[in-house]
């Protein structure tokens, strides 16, 4: 087997070849160019650096507004157009699906939203001290309402010696 030398030019261009937007893939890029798939591969690892595309920071530590951001700007571009833009970002297509699932409503959710676990906590918690404090008022109310009538029992017909 004859070892070949290519000049960076030529990798260069081989490598955007094998990058650019609606690119036939690994395979189909390398016979166009005479060159075994792991070779290009090999020079794709290379030259990556140098080339238009970047590695993104993972999704996860991104703010809401740059999900937010990313999802407004590819919301409503065509598929070439989109697949150059997740390229030159460092982005996958289940990515991009992930954060329009976290910013955007679901059209197929009905009724009202979830609440927070602990807003739900809460409205209980609420709900048991009014019923509660509607318990202890009447029963305040009722013993009032005794100590009363008793006073007045004792007015009308006075106090027996038993009763004190």
């Amino acid at each position: 087997m004859v070892n070949k030398t290519y000049n960076e030019e030529f990798k260069l261009n081989a490598v955007k070849s094998l990058l650019a937007p609606g690119s036939p893939g690994l395979n189909a890029t390398a016979g166009k160019f005479d060159l075994p798939p792991s070779t290009l591969y090999t020079w794709k690892k290379k030259y990556a650096k140098d080339s238009p595309m970047k590695k993104s920071k993972k999704i996860e530590s991104w703010t809401p507004h740059e999900k937010l951001e990313i999802v407004m700007k590819t919301y409503s571009m065509q598929d070439e157009e989109l697949g150059e833009f997740l390229r030159s970002n460092g982005l996958h297509s289940s990515d991009l699906d992930t954060l329009r699932k976290e910013c955007l409503p679901s059209s197929n959710s009905k009724g009202r939203p979830r609440l927070e676990p602990e807003v739900v906590e809460l409205r209980k918690q609420n709900k048991s001290l009014q019923r509660d404090l509607k318990r202890k008022d009447a029963a305040l109310a009722e013993y009032s309402a005794r100590v009363i009538l008793l006073k007045k029992s004792h007015e009308i017909w006075g106090t027996s010696e038993e009763d004190e």
